[in-house]
């Protein structure tokens, strides 16, 4: 079982390393042949796949060579942040290693970005794709620290449900599951 949790974590990593190199395809294509067909329909589906999932404002994105990202300058930090922290969590042996949750630690990572974005909602300020890139960045950082906290703290709940249902020893798991979730000793 412990090598399905591992794959199930090595997926995850793989598809978030997807995400953030297939954020630089269209500037690596289009810089080699910017009228090629075929590379044209491949960053026009790259950006429809992201206009999913982000709003890609013309001045908050990337130019390189008159080339767009597919994504804001914040998402781009984040993506690169993400599967770099959950390369990192993978190497040293994380996905199925349970552990107590750090929520000031957390609370950090997200604090630069919330700043950032809040700030500006409220039109204290207009944020610059600098500033977006450098707060986005701590932002993934955390994404990929809950990933790999929660995926564990879910086998554990998994194996709660099956020792509910046999009539196993349901405090030895919920007494994992309140080391990895209860912030105090």
């Amino acid at each position: 079982m412990a090598n399905v949790k591992l794959l199930v974590f090595d997926l995850i990593v793989a598809a978030y390393l997807i995400i953030a190199l297939s954020i630089f395809v269209p500037w690596v294509l289009l810089s080699i042949a910017p009228h090629d067909r075929t590379f044209l329909a491949i960053c026009d589906f790259i950006g429809w796949f992201y206009s999913h999932l982000c709003h890609q404002l013309s001045f908050r994105t990337f130019y390189y060579d008159g080339i767009k990202m597919p994504v804001c300058a914040r998402d781009t930090s984040i993506y690169i942040a993400t599967a770099l922290g959950l390369l990192f969590f993978r190497l040293k042996g994380f996905g199925t290693k349970e552990f107590k949750m750090n929520y000031v630690l957390l609370v950090l990572l997200f604090l630069p970005t919330a700043i950032d974005g809040f700030t500006q909602l409220f039109g204290f300020r207009e944020s610059t794709n600098l500033l977006r890139l450098i707060a986005g960045f701590p932002y993934g950082l955390g994404y990929a620290y809950l990933i790999a906290w929660a995926l564990p703290l879910i086998y554990v709940l998994i194996d709660l449900i099956i020792a509910a249902k046999n009539d196993g020893d349901t405090d030895s798991v919920i007494k994992r599951i309140k080391n990895m979730v209860w912030p105090f000793k």
